[in-house]
């Protein structure tokens, strides 16, 4: 009755604990200020952008660009660390003049290794949000890859197993049983090959090669882990070179260095981040390795406790039994204080991924305690005479307990909901679709991008035979994009992954700016490769437009810019066919002073035909520029794409229809 009243105390505190500590949190390098501020408006021009991130950034894997209002970059020099702040990045920049500038970066947190990507703007003598910002503002951590999550499972599996087989030989069965080297073996190597998927997935989402791994922080937590997997190794090199005595020692030795794995891998996971960071790393190294010491421990009980029951293995059950009911009250207390950290509220424990995975969790573990009680309380007392029981109940433990280290294996790679609040990130939840075929029409694809604005987007490409609309089978598959009314920008690829549901899929900040996108799709077999061109562009708000008709005249369409500005167009004759194409360009609506265009680009879009770029001419010396067109019947699409001759940029569109 004694580890029944510990239980149940160990479940009121833990009830008490959601309620009353006072914790904070932050996990993943995700930003919590900047200089200029997100969606500020300064008057004076920046030399430099610094954001502040909850996490320390490894400069080497983590960027920031700025792009003016025409998408060109306006960076002076790379990003560094901001010298005495390792949490804080820096980019110089160019002389820059009034306009909306959007911020682009990514992170690679130097504490837990996660990606994250984000964008926003803010305005140098105009607003933020006005018709020149390309950007939805978004703070993204892409969702775990299936290599991180199986690997970070098969890791713990094979440590929590070593951790299991040394706590229970040395304590419960005080011998080292001849399966017990075999089994070290054997989860030595799943630790192994979870340590080599862990580090391939950091790698690939950081986009760094083998090569340069070791030139970055995670080559630094790559020799950490090596370092503790040898001194496990030596442990199982001792049990299987020397004698019965001397086997305990390697037992114990293989034992402390899946611990010290352990501890490595929770000093570069989340608890490495938060405050007070001694506190939490124990706190969580305690977690796993008490849940090794319950599961990985009742697996090698049950294989010692085979056969006819015993006095001897009735003894052996009754000391892990104790050693469980500890192992479960330290579970239960440090599951508990680590999830309050991560989640905060109870409003983020039901809304969010990660409070979900949360209450999972949490119930397999409520299921796990009702089992543990049922042996406890039936089949331990008796075990010196019956053991199919317990036998039977712990390996259904076995079975849920592996089904929870690998709700903790997805734990690790999701951002807890507390950070994603404290970067406030946005929700995005439209998506622009495309489809098409390639000139030979052999196979068929559907881009999905979402959210479809300027900035970073998820790319989600499915390729399909033309005929039979079967999945399609790539070994290479990439995207191409580029502006065709800015043709200076080049062009910037986007290579895709394979997915599990037969899809091809990719993040990127590829859509830099607002406007019109060419995009190429290239997929590629050993003996062929196939062609999709698309085109696409992204959402935004459509501009102010006010048309103004008189009879006899032109339609006169008055479109809204930045800081009050105007640009008025028309067509002339208003009719398809032969015409001209006008824009003028005020600082206000009164139309009483030109602004100062330098350049000037006009592009037409045909309804459901690509961009051309009209040639234009300056038609009088400050900003009015007329261009020579043959208007298609139906609405039409002109871009217009100007800087000031202070360097201010200016990007708008109308639509326009003959006549009307």
């Amino acid at each position: 009755m004694r580890v029944g009243r510990t239980r149940a105390v160990a479940v009121l505190l833990a009830g008490a604990a959601v309620f009353v500590l006072p914790l904070t949190a932050s996990a993943h390098a995700l930003p919590q200020s900047a200089v200029p501020a997100e969606g500020s408006e300064v008057q004076t021009a920046p030399a430099f952008v610094e954001i502040t991130f909850g996490e320390m950034p490894d400069p080497r894997l983590s960027s920031i660009t700025v792009v003016n209002g025409s998408g060109a970059s306006v960076d002076a020099g790379p990003t560094v660390a901001v010298h005495g702040h390792p949490v804080e990045l820096e980019v110089p920049l160019k002389h820059i003049g009034t306009g909306v500038y959007t911020v682009i970066w990514k992170t690679v947190s130097e504490v837990d290794g996660h990606l994250a990507t984000g964008a926003y703007a803010f305005g140098v003598g105009v607003s933020a949000t006005s018709a020149n910002a390309h950007a939805t503002r978004s703070v993204v951590s892409p969702s775990p890859s299936v290599l991180a999550v199986v690997a970070r499972w098969l890791f713990f599996i094979g440590l929590m197993g070593i951790v299991g087989v040394a706590s229970t030989s040395l304590a419960a069965l005080r011998d080292v049983p001849r399966f017990a080297t075999r089994a070290l073996v054997a989860l030595g190597v799943v630790a192994a090959l979870g340590v080599a998927g862990i580090v391939d997935a950091e790698r690939e989402a950081a986009g760094v090669t083998w090569a340069a791994v070791f030139s970055t922080s995670l080559g630094a937590v790559v020799v950490e882990r090596l370092a503790a997997l040898v001194v496990t190794a030596l442990g199982v090199a001792t049990v299987f070179v020397l004698g019965a005595t001397s086997r305990r020692i390697g037992v114990a030795l293989a034992g402390i260095g899946a611990a010290a794995s352990m501890w490595v891998d929770v000093a570069a996971s989340h608890a490495g981040a938060q405050a007070p960071a001694a506190v939490n790393l124990i706190v969580q190294w305690a977690h796993i390795v008490a849940g090794g010491v319950w599961i990985g421990g009742l697996l090698v009980l049950i294989l010692a406790v085979r056969g006819q029951p015993s006095e001897v293995k009735g003894q052996a059950v009754r000391r892990f039994s104790t050693a469980a009911g500890v192992a479960i009250v330290v579970v239960a207390l440090t599951g508990t204080f680590r999830a309050v950290i991560e989640i905060g509220s109870i409003g983020q424990l039901f809304g969010t991924p990660f409070g979900v995975l949360v209450l999972v969790k949490v119930a397999l573990f409520l299921v796990l305690a009702v089992l543990g009680a049922v042996n406890r309380f039936g089949n331990v007392p008796r075990a010196s005479s019956m053991l199919r029981g317990l036998r039977r109940v712990a390996s259904t433990e076995i079975v849920i307990g592996t089904a929870v280290v690998l709700v903790a294996a997805t734990l690790v790679n999701v951002a807890p909901p507390v950070a994603s609040a404290t970067a406030a990130t946005t929700a995005q939840s439209t998506q622009l679709v495309v489809s098409g075929s390639d000139f030979a029409t052999t196979v068929k694809v559907r881009l999905a991008v979402s959210p479809g604005a300027a900035g970073f987007n998820e790319f989600t490409l499915r390729v399909s035979n033309y005929d039979t609309g079967a999945a399609v089978h790539a070994n290479s598959v990439q995207l191409e994009f580029a502006q065709p009314l800015r043709p200076q920008l080049g062009q910037s690829t986007l290579t895709l992954k394979h997915q599990s549901d037969g899809t091809f899929a990719a993040r990127g900040a590829n859509l830099a700016i607002a406007g019109i996108w060419e995009v190429a799709v290239i997929i590629e077999n050993a003996d062929s490769s196939t062609e999709v061109h698309l085109q696409m562009t992204t959402l935004s708000p459509a501009p102010i437009v006010t048309a103004t008709r008189f009879k006899g005249l032109p339609t006169l369409y008055s479109i809204r810019l930045q800081d009050g500005w105007l640009a008025q167009v028309y067509i002339d004759p208003d009719k398809s066919g032969a015409d001209e194409f006008h824009v003028t360009f005020f600082t206000n609506a009164n139309e009483t002073s030109e602004i100062d265009i330098a350049t000037a680009t006009i592009g037409m879009t045909a309804p459901g035909g690509t961009p051309t770029i009209l040639v234009s001419r300056r038609l009088d010396p400050i900003g009015h520029f007329v261009a020579d067109a043959t208007v298609p019947a139906g609405a039409t699409r002109y871009d217009i794409i100007a800087t000031t001759q202070t360097g201010a940029a200016i990007a708008t569109y109308v639509t326009i229809t003959p006549g009307m």
